[in-house]
């Protein structure tokens, strides 16, 4: 029988479809979450779980001890928030549960762990140019708190590479049908009831869809090299593009214009001053300040690598709506009606 496979943060978006390609490889799965779920497509899968929290070593280390030496780990757990009251709770989930993890996994001889990080830790890119796994990081500056603990949770895997067997895996913005609260569902929803922004931000963004993003993950595990990162990421966009193609999939004009860019320091600038009064949740000052970052990336690696071939960004939104349709989450294309 294969060794066991852990997830942490199991009940995640990424974590969730995870754990549903290797159950249905057949694969013995353990899932480490703060609680099991009671509802979902995860309900009655055959997952051993572990609960607890990255926060607490204890339950980090029983998780990893009850898959048992030799397991190979997935470390997909993290706090993705650009809030700004979430600053010390990222650092403790992201990058001492990280530490947590990492010293769990040494304590019970795991056979390998791969760490799922972020196309952000590798940061943007300062002129535009297309950035690969090699590039220095130019992100420290921008106070971006998912930014500066994912490169801190990671620079702790890959200095732990000779005295474990870890790699990385660093996935763009992940597009697709989440069964729970999501940025990119709330914006197809929005988009959908004709609340469009007025100008789209003057950065660009690095996309991937989620069956790809757990597929290219397997595969780092898989045959990634040991110490090594690998950028999952289908393309970079323009975000006007991307807002475009979002309308395009719900059968909608397009943006067409893009805010100059000597103007969104303005915007961010604005967005601090109502934070502090009413904390913003979809675009908080964090995420406005990452909008207009130069994410430009090279996916080569992985896909010589690992052999790994991502869905076109137009086919992952295709069907990200299809089935937000089908769930009633969106509305269905106008002249189609429901069976009644």
């Amino acid at each position: 029988m294969s060794a066991p496979i852990l997830i942490t943060g199991a009940t995640g978006f990424v974590g969730g479809e995870l754990a549903r390609i290797l159950v249905g490889r057949g694969l013995p799965v353990h899932a480490f979450a703060r609680a099991q779920p009671t509802s979902g497509s995860l309900t009655g899968l055959p997952i051993t779980w572990h609960l607890g929290e990255l926060e607490d070593a204890r339950s980090v280390d029983a998780a990893v001890a009850s898959a048992g030496a030799g397991a190979r780990v997935i470390h997909s757990g993290a706090l993705i928030s650009y809030a700004s009251r979430d600053t010390q709770r990222a650092h403790a989930i992201n990058v001492e549960g990280t530490r947590h993890v990492l010293a769990a996994c040494k304590r019970h001889r795991s056979a390998r762990l791969c760490f799922v990080s972020s196309v952000v830790a590798v940061g943007p890119s300062p002129d535009g140019s297309v950035l690969d796994e090699s590039s220095p990081f130019h992100g420290a500056h921008l106070g971006v708190d998912y930014m500066s603990t994912k490169r801190a949770a990671e620079e702790l895997v890959l200095a732990s590479a000779r005295e474990l067997d870890v790699v990385v895996a660093n996935p763009g913005a992940v597009i697709g049908p989440a069964e729970r609260k999501s940025n990119t569902v709330e914006f197809l929803r929005q988009l959908a009831a004709g609340k469009r922004p007025i100008a789209a931000p003057p950065g660009s963004i690095a996309v991937v869809g989620i069956r790809d993003t757990a597929e290219g993950i397997l595969l780092v595990l898989e045959r990634g090299r040991r110490g090594e990162r690998y950028l999952l990421f289908e393309r970079c966009v323009r975000t006007r593009e991307l807002f475009t193609q979002m309308g395009a999939a719900l059968g909608q004009p397009g943006l067409k214009r893009t805010l100059p860019r000597a103007l969104w320091p303005l915007v961010v600038g604005a967005a601090r001053l109502v934070d502090r009064i009413h904390p913003l949740e979809l675009t908080p000052p964090q995420a406005l300040v990452m909008l207009g970052q130069e994410l430009q990336f090279s996916n080569r690696k992985a896909r010589e690598e690992l052999g790994w071939k991502p869905m076109p960004l137009e086919e992952v939104l295709a069907h990200t709506v299809a089935v937000l349709r089908e769930r009633g989450v969106l509305p269905a294309p106008l002249g189609v009606r429901s069976a009644e």
